[in-house]
């Protein structure tokens, strides 16, 4: 007997069609979210990878600082920081903590230690660091081409010899006066030896160091850019040095001060009867509780200032010679001074390289300062990627 073909019911169809409709929706939907989910990797992996590096994170006189060369500058900074840890740990291991001249050493290079941890620990602040150097590198490069200073190729290599440990030239004698500090940011751009080096040790040291440096980024060319930077830097504080006025009125200062207005008021009286000069004298001898005498000699504008104040300075410089002051307050005590002189005249060597120090420093900061040259991009989200997550974390 011939068997009814079977019949599907048009509800249970209809029920089959949606279910199977609906998984092909969900396999669908899923596909396209895991799809979005790589292209979002994707992009974002390309993005900085690709991308972000060269975007610039600052800009000087419309030249751009790329994101790319400012991370490899700040890891260059960080493997810098870590390396002289490593050589002040070794310098510790190797003294004796009995002596106490070298325990005393010791504590110095363990304070060394901890600035540099700190700078560490901070990456925005070693972030800023880097790029206000790098910013200031361009800066100086611009002026000192302009004023036609320019770094022979002789120079350059005697420079990073010097900085690894081997002299080709007689060395300095002790005592000879040695040029101002850089400015900007305190990261060494070599690693020199204790001790100097052969000719042959030197090529050794250095051509491992290259390719330490190749690690992060760093190029041969790279770093003998940022030698020539500190030598162009050199010249051109020289230069400004060479600008600045080698005279200067300044006043002969002798000063008296008291810990208390009560026995600065009472100095005064013995002033308008005595005079100062017996007043300065007794003080100076000891004869007066509560008091001190200095003779300050001949002192420029900015001499007072840094060490009482500077309305103490306004009133020294305005009075007239053989005259002296009321009683000034300031935030180490009340004084009188005395002026006992008044002439334009030679700077002692002390404020004359304080002097000549501080043209390059204004000169610099206003370039920094000016809109027109430097401008700003989101440096604080350019950091490599490690130190964007140490950052966040802080």
């Amino acid at each position: 007997m011939a068997r009814k073909p079977t019949t599907i019911h048009r509800k249970a169809l209809s029920r089959a069609e949606r279910e199977a409709r609906l998984q092909r929706s969900l396999l669908l939907g899923t596909g396209g979210i895991v799809l979005l989910a790589l292209l979002i990797v994707t992009g974002g992996l390309a993005y900085e990878r690709f991308v972000l590096p060269e975007q610039p994170v600052a800009t000087v006189d419309g030249q751009s600082l790329r994101t790319r060369d400012f991370q490899k500058r700040f890891r260059f900074a960080e493997a810098s920081l870590r390396q002289q840890v490593a050589l002040m740990e070794q310098q510790i291991a190797a003294l004796d903590p009995n002596d106490p001249n070298q325990a005393t050493l010791a504590a110095i290079y363990r304070q060394q230690i901890n600035q540099i941890n700190l700078q560490l620990e901070d990456p925005l602040a070693l972030g800023q660091a880097v790029l206000q150097q790098m910013i200031d590198e361009q800066i100086i490069r611009r002026e000192a081409e302009r004023r036609g200073i320019r770094i022979a190729p002789e120079e350059l290599e005697r420079a990073i010899e010097r900085r690894f440990g081997f002299l080709r030239e007689t060395p300095t004698p002790a005592g000879s006066p040695t040029p101002p500090p850089a400015t900007g940011t305190p990261l060494p751009a070599s690693f020199p030896t204790p001790t100097p080096l052969s000719e042959a040790a030197f090529r050794a040291l250095y051509a491992a160091q290259v390719r330490r440096w190749a690690e992060l980024g760093i190029t041969e060319a790279d770093y003998r850019a940022m030698v020539e930077a500190d030598l162009l830097e050199q010249r051109l504080r020289e230069a400004f040095a060479r600008e600045v006025p080698t005279h200067e009125e300044q006043v002969y200062v002798r000063l008296i001060t008291a810990e208390t207005l009560e026995r600065a008021n009472d100095l005064q009286r013995r002033v308008q009867a005595e005079g100062f000069d017996p007043v300065f004298e007794a003080v100076r001898a000891g004869q007066v509780v509560s008091a001190t005498a200095l003779d300050l000699g001949w002192t420029p504008v900015g001499g007072l200032s840094s060490l009482y104040g500077a309305e103490l300075e306004k009133i020294v410089f305005a009075t007239p010679v053989s005259a002296t002051t009321p009683v000034i307050p300031s935030p180490v005590g009340y004084h009188l001074a005395f002026v006992a002189g008044r002439e334009d005249r030679e700077l002692s060597p002390y404020y004359l390289q304080a002097r000549q120090q501080q043209a390059f420093e204004e000169w610099l900061q206003r370039q920094r300062n000016d809109p027109e040259r430097v401008r700003y991009f989101g440096w604080q989200n350019r950091l490599p990627p490690s130190a964007r997550r140490r950052a966040t974390f802080r």
